[in-house]
């Protein structure tokens, strides 16, 4: 999926749910919705931390840990977890009809991994129903 192809409401869409993301956790200082590509589609970062470089990585990450779940048969990966000395990423495939983004959420190292899980995965199927139906506007007769 090219993030230049998305039409603009559908990228304020993502632009919403990706602020709404920030705001719901105290602790999250940043949000990117990117490409399985790595494209950078949204974003929201308070840190130094540069956006389209993080998109870049984020599909790679999720895709290794489904590679990593398949080798090991635990099953498809549901999300990806990076636990660092200052903080965290998690990152979450967007459970749309076609696999095309995913959701990674930075936040400080004392945020509760449980809500932070849980409100991405809010976030994710919010860009689901968005991503599935701005892919159904063309299926729709005229």
């Amino acid at each position: 999926m090219n993030a230049r192809a998305i039409a603009p409401d559908v990228i304020a869409a993502f632009d919403e749910e990706i602020r709404k993301l920030h705001a719901r956790v105290a602790g999250v200082i940043g949000c990117v919705l990117a490409t399985t590509d790595g494209r950078r589609v949204s974003a929201v970062v308070d840190n130094e931390a540069d956006p389209q470089r993080v998109s870049a990585m984020v599909g790679s990450i999720v895709a290794l840990g489904e590679t990593i779940g398949r080798e090991v048969m635990i099953g498809r990966t549901q999300f990806v977890a990076v636990s660092a000395v200052d903080g965290m990423i998690l990152l979450q495939r967007v459970p749309a009809k076609r696999d095309l983004l995913v959701v990674g959420t930075l936040a400080r190292r004392h945020t509760n991994l449980g809500i932070l899980l849980h409100e991405t995965g809010i976030a994710a199927e919010a860009a689901a129903r968005i991503l599935d139906d701005w892919l159904g506007r063309d299926l729709q007769p005229a």
